[in-house]
């Protein structure tokens, strides 16, 4: 939708925007930055998935499993962040995972949600 389309830019703004966060921000600002995007990288998933239940998509089951591996990047980068020595991490957390995320959604986006249009193009037709 034109919608998750829109969330889906504003991500990978905010993960692009990782370099200039480090230079920029202290690690406790970083450490909330970095959360903050963290959650709005997680949200677009679960909007993305309230979509396609929306539509009854036969393979959301799979798509969830899909979404998983994403949630498993920002959830081992929470835990990174929760360890006492993170503010000295906090840099490197932010180059890895800024860069793991958009790979991920980036390929996600352009090969495995290829599977979906079928599906969102029969919503769309007019009969």
């Amino acid at each position: 939708s034109i919608a998750l389309d829109r969330h889906n830019r504003d991500v990978f703004e905010q993960l692009a925007a990782a370099g200039s966060r480090i230079e920029q921000l202290d690690a406790a600002d970083l450490t909330r930055w970095l959360r903050a995007t963290y959650t709005q990288f997680d949200t677009l998933l679960v909007e993305e998935e309230a979509e396609l239940a929306e539509i009854a998509y036969p393979e959301l089951a799979f798509h969830r499993t899909l979404h998983e591996h994403a949630c498993n990047i920002t959830r081992a980068a929470r835990l990174q962040l929760a360890r006492p020595d993170s503010a000295g991490l906090v840099a490197v957390l932010a180059l890895e995972s800024c860069a793991a995320l958009p790979f991920w959604l980036m390929r996600h986006v352009m090969d495995l949600d290829q599977l979906f249009f079928p599906d969102n193009d029969a919503r769309h037709r007019v009969t």
